[in-house]
């Protein structure tokens, strides 16, 4: 027998927020990116192992909680496990999610290993451990356990509290440790700004209260000598305007400023260097997303979806 399962793409897509630093030194920006997955490794060999051409982890969900010996079954928890995995799954942003029965592909499976829970008049105690396997063929890629633990007391009663929402709360912790740590994470980087000629130093402090657009015009509209440092900030700015929105057209033009200041640099400015390359990673993700994107628009009716916190 067939086990249902669901294909799930796993990307993330972004929002944008950049900061005012203030202080001695360097002129900062705090903006948004992502980072690589927590388990970086652990994802990496699954791609390489999987028959994906999108270059996405793709997986069917096992439809099917699995008990380990001697823990007790609770059909409710479990459809709030299931459901749990696809609603924050689906929160990553740009998912798309077919049905499909591929016995080739990576499957992710759940087991649960720990189940107590007791609830009176005035106490809920609680303790919820699952396994998760991420497998293909037989072959284990990924495998981690993640506790849910709840001790409350409250003498005059838990009015309004119920099972069934304690196992809601205990389904999405749970469900969203596992996808934070195999998707890429939301975060932030904050970036030093090079020193300008004084004739350029006001697009610095229109980049620091959120204008990129007239920090850019600046720039632009500069005659003077256009060093790595020019190239270096004007990149910067083109990179923040763009988080607003992920906007590739912007990104390719960050891009495009960024090799240009790696080039006059000959690659010997630290900073400049690893500029670049954090601004590689998140270049490469938003690229991810709008391929997804685009296959979303011709197949799928997931237009809106909201950021995983």
């Amino acid at each position: 027998m067939k086990i249902s399962s669901k294909k799930i793409l796993v990307v993330l897509g972004t929002m944008a927020l950049v900061l005012n630093m203030t202080g001695c030194g360097p002129a900062k920006l705090l903006m948004d990116t992502y980072s690589p997955p927590k388990k970086e490794k652990e994802v990496k060999k699954m791609l390489e192992s999987s028959d994906s051409k999108s270059g996405f982890l793709e997986l069917e969900i096992v439809n099917t909680v699995v008990k380990a010996k001697g823990v007790k079954s609770d059909k409710e928890f479990d459809a709030k496990l299931l459901a749990s995995l696809k609603k924050f799954i689906t929160q990553t942003n740009f998912i798309s999610i077919n049905t499909v029965e591929m016995q080739s592909a990576m499957s992710l499976d759940m087991k649960v290993i720990t189940y107590d829970y007791t609830q009176t008049a005035t106490s809920i105690k609680g303790s919820i451990a699952v396994e998760f396997n991420i497998r293909k063929e037989g072959t284990i890629f990924y495998t981690q356990d993640y506790k849910y633990s709840i001790n409350r007391h409250s003498k005059s009663g838990f009015q309004g509290v119920s099972k069934g929402s304690i196992l809601a709360q205990a389904s999405d912790f749970l469900a969203k440790k596992l996808i934070k740590d195999i998707s890429p994470i939301a975060t932030q980087k904050l970036v030093a700004l090079k020193s300008l000629p004084s004739e350029l130093e006001y697009t610095i402090s229109y980049a620091r209260t959120g204008n990129f657009e007239g920090a850019i015009k600046g720039m632009k509209k500069y005659k003077g000598e256009k060093t790595e440092e020019y190239y270096f900030d004007l990149a910067v700015y083109y990179e923040a305007l763009a988080s607003k929105t992920d906007s590739i057209e912007l990104l390719t033009k960050a891009d495009e400023y960024y090799e240009e200041a790696m080039r006059l640099s000959e690659g010997k400015d630290e900073e400049i260097v690893a500029g670049k390359a954090k601004f590689d990673n998140y270049y490469r993700i938003i690229k991810k997303v709008a391929d997804q994107k685009r296959a979303n628009a011709k197949s799928s009716t997931n237009d809106n979806f909201e950021l995983l916190d």
